[in-house]
């Protein structure tokens, strides 16, 4: 007889708490379960709409300090700052994940969520009006600085970072909205400052030093006609720098700079001559078309890489024009010399006389040019064109063999119409500048040199 009292308990217990359950859920289905907030806002027991209500009644009343080193330098609601929350996707995200029917398993866990900025709007406008009127303007503030390395005296180190207090714009403006959402007292406006993008701990930045120290031993030396010029480590190591990035860079500046020193110190383009003439004598040769020059540009591609690869080198720099020598010989043993004074012309083979002849030069009114040329070509059977300033007319002129030596149309060629040659010839039937040679002497000539033969004139 005592089974059915307890059975009747057992089933009134079990509908008691069916029905708690049921009723519970029911209750929850369309509101938040307890120990819910959103932007520090309970909203336990509110539905979407409530919740949505309340939360953007909470961040209008809310009034914020922005302070800097512990001073208020500015105040401002969100009313003044234009901005709408839109949360409603935030909650019913919220919603969906505390599903009613799972209110036993969730009724003492507590959630905590804060809306995302993109659910946020603001007046752009009233922002940048409130920045105008806050003492945040970077001209008159310290930039930071990235930590970097410096070489002095004593070598390479690294110099710290220095924080700075100039504003980033963004960042505040997000500082600004976030405590709006949390509903924060205040915004430490510090926190916003621009911030070095390179510390002195950085990981590459010491790499980087010890890099330094190493490349800054590298040993390059060039040979240059004959002589050695190695590049001080001095230089290298002024050289030698890191980026913002904190990668090992080279001044290329500086390196141009050096290369160019070389080049003024060895090239020969633009250099007048000390030349020992057929007669024994020695004269001044100005320059011509003949000579070379350092590759600057090329040539300091070439060395910074050098450099940044670390490698003990010695190489010829890379140079342009005509003459190179490796041993510095400049117009060497094999050439031709024209002497106006003289009127007389030799091909000098290895050092000796392979050919002389007379020859007629330029006409008093348009003289031959005296300097260091190089014949550049080569042809047979041309013709010959230009102005003749002494007849005020053009010509065409064939010759049977012709080597230009400079760029304004100066060359030597034979000249069948001259009668005579040496002498004064020149004062009355001088050539329009050419070197006019014996056509006989001329075809020997030009069988005898060959392209980049250097042409020494002299007075």
């Amino acid at each position: 007889m005592k089974k059915k009292p307890l059975m009747i308990g057992a089933v009134t217990a079990v509908l008691l708490l069916s029905g708690t359950y049921f009723g519970f859920g029911k209750y929850y289905e369309d509101k938040f379960l307890p120990n819910t907030v959103l932007d520090g806002i309970d909203i336990s027991n509110d539905t979407i709409v409530q919740a949505k209500d309340k939360t953007a009644a909470a961040a209008a009343q809310s009034e914020i300090k922005i302070v800097e080193k512990g001073e208020t330098v500015y105040t401002y609601t969100p009313a003044d700052l234009g901005i709408s929350i839109d949360n409603a996707e935030k909650l019913t995200e919220m919603k969906q994940e505390q599903k009613g029917w799972n209110w036993p398993l969730l009724l003492l866990q507590k959630t905590e969520e804060k809306t995302d900025l993109s659910g946020v709007a603001v007046d752009e406008a009233a922002l940048q009006s409130i920045f105008a009127n806050m003492p945040i303007q970077n001209d008159t503030r310290t930039a930071p600085v990235n930590a970097k390395i410096s070489h002095g005296a004593d070598g390479y180190a690294i110099e710290p970072e220095v924080a700075g207090n100039t504003v980033d714009q963004t960042a505040l403006k997000e500082m600004m909205l976030e405590a709006v959402i949390t509903a924060e007292p205040e915004v430490d406006l510090a926190e916003a400052y621009q911030k070095p993008t390179l510390l002195a701990d950085d990981k590459k930045l010491k790499e980087s030093l010890a890099q330094l120290k190493d490349l800054s031993d590298t040993k390059i030396t060039y040979t240059i006609s004959g002589k050695e010029e190695t590049v001080p480590q001095t230089a290298i190591a002024d050289w030698l720098a890191v980026d913002e990035k904190g990668d090992v860079t080279v001044n290329q500046a500086g390196i141009t700079a050096y290369l160019q020193g070389l080049s003024d110190t060895y090239s020969t383009f633009t250099r007048t001559r000390e030349f020992k003439a057929a007669d024994g004598e020695t004269v001044q040769v100005p320059a011509g078309t003949y000579g070379w020059t350092l590759d600057v540009a090329s040539e300091a591609e070439n060395l910074a890489s050098y450099i940044l690869a670390g490698k003990d080198v010695t190489v010829t720099p890379n140079y342009n024009g005509t003459g190179y020598s490796a041993d510095g010989t400049d117009i060497g043993n094999t050439y031709v010399e024209v002497d106006l004074g003289s009127q007389h012309m030799w091909y000098y083979k290895d050092g000796a006389v392979a050919l002389e002849t007379d020859i007629v030069s330029g006409h008093p009114l348009t003289p031959t040019p005296t300097g260091v040329f190089y014949i550049w070509n080569k042809d047979e059977e041309s013709i010959l064109k230009g102005y003749n300033p002494k007849s005020d007319k053009t010509y065409e002129t064939p010759v049977d063999y012709w080597m230009p030596i400079e760029w304004t149309g100066v060359g030597i060629h034979d000249s069948s119409w001259q009668s005579a040659y040496g002498g004064n010839v020149w004062q009355t039937a001088g050539s329009n500048g050419c070197i006019n040679t014996p056509p006989e002497v001329m075809a020997q000539l030009f069988g005898l040199v060959t392209v980049g033969t250097p042409v020494v004139i002299h007075s």
